[in-house]
């Protein structure tokens, strides 16, 4: 059936179609080309000329592609599906960013973006290294970019195109709208952005967590490249700054999805061990460990080997965790995933492309790591080695749970996810959280090399001391009372005074104040969650006279008579009204104390329903911050509005001193990576 379509724009669809050809064709000449430079003496400055300038053509194609999708986004072209999909003439401008990443394609633009900007800053810093890193890292460029095609080749489907029409979703155009030449007159609106993602924070994690992801490729280009060169050593220096900044973007990511996940999601919590959640953590872990290697290496070569395992080791983890969200192998366990868009094996294959190439490269030099001196127990680099070390380790325990749907589809298991999944992975990773805020707070009282016995048991004495009489009010009152609990508050107090007494009194040399606000951030960050969700308690109850017809629902929620006034432990809550705008209806919950019998004001919240088209019922929680305190409640049940609505409401106390941690910890990485890459990139050295 030939027709002759109306109102169709399909310039623009061509156009970007054309560019990602053109991006995924000269990031595999750009490959050749740079591996050619490397091994090729003959003509080299030829072969380098060439394949920096078809790098540079590469870039630019990947900017030209993300500015076409945009393009169609904001113009709302609905004959793309990807647009149709995800966009809506209703949403507002700040949210029609965020559907540029809302689907696969779309993500991986952005990553492709971000990792093609930061191959143009590498022509410029990688020097004498441009032609190994280059190669690697264009053809990390070529697999990212053909996850774009969207052709079949011999059966198998190779990307997706964001730039694909609407009609061509269908398998044919009979008895179906696209059998109109004017199909789009009948297409008023697009089918919108998945009502969760309607969040700030949402328009700044994606962009910033996928930037962490192109940024671990620098180190491990480095790595690569270094065994190619035969030189174990200077990539080191060079990788530094790389790891840096690709852990404070790695970790700003995951920290504002943890923010997301507060203020959007209905569990009252930051963090819910979801296996996307984890599949984005581990990487960060590695890389933490790694860098930690990368260090003591320049200075001991007994953890050169696990710098190389680490640093390459991180960025296959990146893909691991790209394949995990992806593929589809989570969509039964996590509320994160993508579906299965027929990419698996793509997926797959790049995967284990990056991984055999880490492999082979480290097992054949082998022989060339060997220890430069014997350990000394007593200093610095031994201790930052077995706290690397244990942070392997509970990477390796989260890895390996959150894989468990990946070994029953290979092996055909039927091996069962954890049921209480926060419990049991804040079970596992309690132990590794202490030793690593104990080890933490041994290597501020340390040097490198030797040090005296005496003189470092006199430094933990009043760290130490303090540590235990701070905790002992706080079990004393009720704060913390689980035997676990107050163990890791006691650690993460030794470790947090240590870090202090070392900043102010500049205990080692040489002074590292970028690490050392690091650790402090990252021991606040874990005391406030500690000292939170140790406390996190649900204080609505069922008050009423309506009987919920279940316990544990009676035992967590209150039934809500529209202009009721009822008890809820310190405070009165009266439903007053709801307002309905678009999808979205929006029920005003006031807060009241009573003062010699009259009802004050204390706050407002809004929780509300997004009753979406295609996702049902989504129920978008309200919060009010205050100094000790956080209130959070959200719509459980509007079965019966506008008669009465169902509300579930959690106190989470401390939840500032999380907050003051994640911040601190990542102004501690950005002073650590502006404090490396001054010295490197500005120093020429």
């Amino acid at each position: 059936m030939n027709i002759q379509y109306i109102g169709e724009h399909l310039f623009p669809g061509e156009m970007g179609k054309f560019f990602v050809w053109l991006g995924f064709g000269t990031a595999i000449l750009a490959t050749v080309f740079y591996f050619l430079a490397f091994y090729r003496k003959d003509h080299r400055t030829v072969w380098l000329k060439s394949a920096r300038g078809l790098y540079i053509v590469h870039a630019l194609s990947i900017v030209a592609v993300a500015a076409v999708l945009f393009f169609i986004i904001f113009k709302h072209y609905f004959e793309y599906a990807y647009v149709w999909q995800y966009s809506s003439k209703e949403l507002p401008m700040k949210y029609i960013v965020s559907c540029f990443w809302a689907g696969q394609e779309g993500s991986f633009l952005v990553w492709a973006l971000w990792q093609a900007l930061i191959g143009l800053v590498l022509l410029r810093l990688a020097r004498k290294w441009e032609s190994p890193v280059m190669m690697i890292f264009s053809l990390s460029q070529a697999f990212v970019t053909s996850m774009l095609l969207g052709v079949t080749f011999l059966g198998v489907k190779i990307g997706a195109s964001p730039f694909g029409l609407l009609r061509e979703t269908v398998e044919t155009v009979t008895d179906t709208i696209f059998a109109m030449p004017n199909y789009l007159s009948t297409i008023t609106d697009g089918n919108g952005l998945n009502p969760l993602l309607e969040n700030i924070w949402m328009t700044i994690h994606p962009p910033i967590l996928f930037l962490g992801y192109a940024l671990s490729l620098v180190p491990f280009s480095y790595a690569i490249a270094s065994f190619l060169k035969k030189d174990y050593h200077t990539w080191i220096g060079r990788a530094l700054p790389w790891t840096l900044f690709a852990l404070l973007m790695l970790g700003a990511g995951i920290l504002l999805g943890g923010a997301w996940a507060y203020v959007s999601l209905t569990f009252g919590g930051f963090w819910s061990w979801d296996p996307v959640e984890n599949s984005s953590l581990v990487p960060w872990m590695t890389l933490i460990a790694g860098l930690h290697f990368m260090l003591i290496s320049r200075r001991q070569n007994f953890a050169l080997l696990a710098a190389y395992i680490l640093i390459t080791l991180s960025y296959v983890l990146v893909l691991y965790a790209s394949f995990l969200t992806r593929s589809g192998v989570l969509a039964d366990t996590s509320a994160h995933s993508f579906g299965d868009n027929g990419m698996t094996l793509q997926l797959l294959v790049y995967l284990l492309v990056f991984f055999a190439i880490m492999v082979v490269m480290i097992v054949t030099n082998f022989r060339k790591f060997h220890s430069a001196k014997e350990d000394i127990l007593l200093s610095r680099e031994f201790w930052m080695f077995i706290g690397a070390i244990i942070m392997v380790l509970a990477a390796f325990q989260i890895v390996f749970t959150t894989s468990i749907p990946v070994f029953n589809g290979l092996f055909h298991t039927d091996i069962a996810p954890p049921v209480d999944r926060v419990g049991f992975y804040n079970r596992w990773q309690m132990p590794y959280a202490l030793l690593i805020a104990a080890f933490i707070a041994f290597s501020q009282f340390l040097s490198y090399n030797s040090n005296d016995p005496g003189r470092f048991i006199k430094k933990l004495l009043i760290p130490s001391v303090a540590s235990v009489a701070i905790t002992i009010p706080l079990v004393a009152m009720g704060v913390i009372h689980q035997m676990n609990f107050i163990l890791l508050v006691v650690f993460t107090l030794f470790a947090l005074l240590s870090s202090l007494y070392n900043m102010a009194f500049l205990v080692t040399k040489p002074r590292n104040i970028g690490a050392i606000i690091t650790h402090i951030g990252f021991v606040i960050f874990v005391l406030g969650s500690v000292l939170t969700f140790s406390n996190s308690k649900i204080i609505s109850s069922n008050t009423s006279e309506f009987d919920l017809e279940d316990s544990q629902a009676n035992a967590e929620n209150l039934v809500l008579m529209r202009s009721d006034t009822l008890l809820m432990n310190d405070f009165y809550v009266t439903y007053v009204n709801s307002t309905l705008a678009g999808n979205t209806t929006d029920y005003r919950v006031d807060f009241l104390t009573k003062v010699n019998g009259k009802y004050k004001l204390e706050f407002t919240l809004h929780p509300s329903v997004n009753v979406h088209p295609r996702m049902g019922a989504v129920y978008n929680p309200d919060t009010r911050h205050f100094p000790g305190r956080d209130y959070y409640t959200y719509i459980a049940d509007v079965s019966k509005e506008p008669e009465y609505i169902v509300i579930k409401a959690i106190m989470n106390p401390y939840i500032n001193i999380l907050w003051l941690g994640s911040l601190v910890m990542t102004i501690g990485f950005a002073i650590a990576f502006v404090r490396r890459a001054r010295k490197r990139w500005l120093g020429n050295t």
